[in-house]
């Protein structure tokens, strides 16, 4: 296992999800179950690319390490959409775009 490529990999796998965790509390808050599921599995690919740079491989002793990778999975997926209610919560209109956080309301930053 290369530490590097996994310490890599978990930042990235946690930081692509948020976006997808918010796009996937809109279509399930939508009840368009098609988003939905678009917005759980289209990042997948990109975490089995990362966990493959990372050295791991489906042996006894890297599945601690893939467990890893599913745990910043799901959490990415979870920050992103506390992140959509939040931003719900405040009056934003998010849709399915993270990017309105960034936007300006009432002349603040949020």
């Amino acid at each position: 296992m290369n530490a590097t490529w996994f310490v890599i990999g978990l930042i990235v796998t946690f930081l692509v999800n948020v976006p997808f965790g918010f796009w996937r509390t809109h279509a399930k808050r939508t009840g368009n179950k098609v988003e939905w599921a678009l917005a759980v599995h289209l990042p997948v690919p990109l975490v089995v690319v990362m966990r493959y740079l990372s050295g791991l491989r489906w042996t006894s002793s890297d599945v601690p390490f893939i467990l890893v990778f599913v745990l910043g999975y799901f959490l990415g997926q979870r920050t992103g959409g506390k992140l959509y209610v939040r931003a719900h919560e405040r009056g934003l209109n998010p849709g399915r775009s993270i990017a309105v956080l960034w936007r300006n309301v009432e002349g603040e930053a949020v």
